[in-house]
């Protein structure tokens, strides 16, 4: 406490002692930017909300809406809260104005579990608005949005927070930040017979990752049942595998007519649930063995994008070929 107290209020031997005491803050920092001082202010508003969702002291949430605009950087600094609490603030503003994948990026953070949950419950309760300040020209599409919109948002939210963040639901646009990294490999799917080529091009880059030779079997089971699915469901398709870090990206796309949302939950959490036009069985099998499953579905067809962790005693990342 007593260091947010000196942030706020500076040293005692600064303190002016006047009839009627008055508070000495400390300078903000010369900004001559609008955009770097709207920044700065959606910075405090954030630190705040993650200090009222922690309880943490209301000196202290009230301290944050000052600080961001005395401070350089915004570095973490775990040993302090009010640090802490700016870096991740800082870290949500940036990720939002670069359209990133706030649910990726903060797990790769390994944030402590408190730390965690208060940041996503802030980011989903105040991403639209932020977005609509970086992005003004998509705010007005989703404000334009339908009732479809509204329903399709909720799928989103509901499962995420079922599955315990292992099945998100992405937009389209979404798509594209799980193409970053280095492209091991690429296979079209057209007819039956791409489907054991493909898997066969899939062992072959996935050997120059981390992966063990046991990890590449489980694998390759995962990826044969989402490229059949192509074949299944639409009329075309492709698999690309991106190595980006601690992970490989594995992303099936195709053209087809894609998924009716009534059917996800069933084809997410019901063990076995398959109809003609759900994602079926396989669907569970895929779930149960990928660290994260994201899908992005439409009239124009869907996406299918499987994550895989590292795990520990695999090659380290500098190892990697990247």
């Amino acid at each position: 406490m007593r260091s947010i107290l000196n942030k706020i209020l500076g040293n005692k031997d600064q303190w002016k002692s006047k009839p009627g005491p008055q508070v000495q803050f400390p300078q903000p920092i010369s900004i001559d930017s609008p955009f770097d001082a709207q920044k700065r202010a959606l910075i405090g508003l954030l630190a705040r909300k993650l200090a009222k969702r922690l309880n943490t002291d209301k000196s202290l949430q009230d301290s944050l809406i000052y600080l961001p605009f005395t401070m350089e950087t915004f570095a973490e600094n775990q040993a302090d809260e009010a640090d802490y609490l700016l870096f991740l603030s800082n870290c949500m503003v940036n990720w939002i104005m670069e359209n990133e994948d706030v649910y990726l990026l903060v797990r790769e953070l390994q944030l402590p579990g408190k730390y965690h949950e208060s940041f996503l419950k802030v980011y989903e309760e105040e991403k639209e608005n932020i977005s609509s300040i970086f992005h003004p020209k998509e705010a007005k599409k989703c404000g334009d949005s339908t009732e479809e919109g509204e329903v399709w948002q909720v799928y989103r939210d509901v499962m995420y927070a079922v599955t315990q963040g292992k099945f998100l639901l992405v937009s389209k646009r979404e798509i594209e930040k799980y193409k970053d990294g280095k492209v091991l490999c690429e296979a079209a799917i057209k007819v039956r017979s791409d489907i054991p080529k493909a898997r066969e091009i899939a062992k072959s880059c996935l050997l120059q990752t981390g992966f063990s030779h046991m990890q590449i079997t489980s694998l390759l089971l995962v990826i044969s049942e989402a490229i059949t699915n192509v074949l299944k469901h639409a009329v075309e398709g492709k698999m690309v595998i991106v190595q980006n870090g601690q992970h490989v990206n594995v992303i099936v796309e195709d053209r087809g007519p894609g998924f009716d949302l009534k059917l996800l939950p069933n084809s997410t959490l019901m063990v076995g649930y398959s109809t003609k036009k759900s994602l079926g069985q396989g669907f569970t099998l895929m779930m149960k063995m990928a660290d994260q499953l994201l899908l992005s579905t439409s009239s124009e067809g869907s996406c299918v994008i499987l994550v895989f962790y590292y795990e520990e005693g695999g090659k380290k990342n500098e190892d990697l070929a990247i």
